[in-house]
């Protein structure tokens, strides 16, 4: 999950600056609460800063002590201290963005260029977190600490995360997910998707969770980031890039990226949530036009479990993150979208997946 806490046009509400200050702070996401308990006023203002990036509705920052002892704390946070030692002879992977995991299959160590997030450790706190140091608040490290603390904490509450896009077919109504990894083409497909007047949630990152018998997705990021080149070929987001606070992230010609909230750009709704029922699992093809081939359960609950890591290593969550991914599968149609250069005309893009959920 990226974050834009910079493009946020509402002021943030002042932390208390004391030095050793604890806090308790609230958030509600699709319906579930998240207790996070920062140890140093530090700790506490990067977690506003970044969850303001985020659909993450805060309800209360009190101090320690002062809440109700039943909302133990999911996340624990704080900097400038040392982590525990990672114990020997554990299995030991990398994690997408850099860093790498160590487990014995119950408790997990991330650990991110010297920070450290430790999940499920005996006797402590669900989802633990120390920084290496005060880090920059807008730092890809701190980001990624701190996103990995999160979908942890989420996955206990059962909701579990996906890299994907989601936008609704205003005729039709069906939800549509467009998954894939950073640089698959799922920006670019939402994104033009969204401009034809499709209802949207968000271009990258959404937590799935089971409500009833159906596998709902609510969104994440709140801003959405696309390439230049994307932009470049798009009048719509020329015309009314001074509306979304459009700034650019990363460096490199390659990599920046411009972002932009979604809710001051697009004509069309933004939705809390979708039931998704069209799964698009998208690549860049590199060639003119796109091409989209259907995929059987089988292999659209494999790309699924592909995408999502985290249903095999946790294995606390493991069964039940399994269970949503399968129950997706059954109410979905999956498709593998290679995508090509066509994808940048917005009509083309809407035609297109039109064709898959107006049949």
């Amino acid at each position: 999950m990226n974050f834009c806490p910079s493009l946020d046009p509402k002021p943030m509400q002042a932390i208390h600056e004391a030095a050793e200050s604890t806090q308790r702070m609230i958030y509600r996401v699709a319906a579930q609460t998240i207790v996070v308990e920062a140890l140093d006023a530090w700790a506490a203002r990067v977690i506003e800063r970044l969850f303001a990036g985020w659909y993450l509705i805060p309800c209360s920052a009190t101090p320690h002590g002062s809440l109700d002892a039943s909302l133990t704390p999911d996340i624990v946070i704080r900097s400038s201290v040392k982590p525990p030692e990672i114990p020997q002879g554990w299995t030991q992977f990398e994690i997408a963005g850099g860093g790498n995991c160590f487990t014995d299959g119950k408790t997990s160590y991330i650990d991110i260029e010297g920070s450290m997030v430790a999940i499920a450790r005996p006797g402590h706190a669900v989802v633990e977190v120390w920084t290496n140091g005060m880090l920059e608040i807008q730092s890809p490290a701190l980001t990624r600490v701190v996103t990995y603390a999160l979908a942890a904490a989420l996955r206990r509450r059962r909701l579990f995360e996906l890299h994907s896009g989601a936008v609704i077919d205003p005729e039709s109504g069906q939800g549509v997910l467009v998954i894939g990894p950073s640089g698959s083409g799922k920006s670019t497909l939402t994104v033009q998707l969204a401009a034809a007047g499709w209802s949207f949630l968000t271009d990258d990152v959404l937590v799935l969770g089971a409500e009833g018998l159906e596998v709902k997705a609510w969104p994440m990021r709140r801003c959405f980031a696309i390439t230049a080149e994307t932009f470049a070929a798009s009048n719509f987001l020329q015309t009314r890039a001074s509306l979304g606070y459009m700034q650019s992230r990363g460096s490199g010609e390659k990599y920046v990226k411009r972002q932009f909230f979604p809710h001051s750009v697009f004509n069309s709704e933004f939705k809390e949530h979708c039931i998704p029922q069209k799964l698009f699992f998208s690549q860049l093809s590199g060639g003119e036009r796109s091409q989209v081939l259907p995929l059987s359960s089988a292999e659209t609950m494999a790309r699924l479990i592909r995408m999502n890591p985290w249903s095999c290593y946790d294995r606390a969550t493991a069964a039940e993150h399994l269970a949503v991914l399968s129950a997706l599968v059954k109410q979905s149609t999956g498709y593998s979208l290679l995508a090509g250069k066509d994808l940048l005309d917005t009509e083309t893009s809407a035609n297109l997946v039109a064709g898959y959920t107006r049949d």
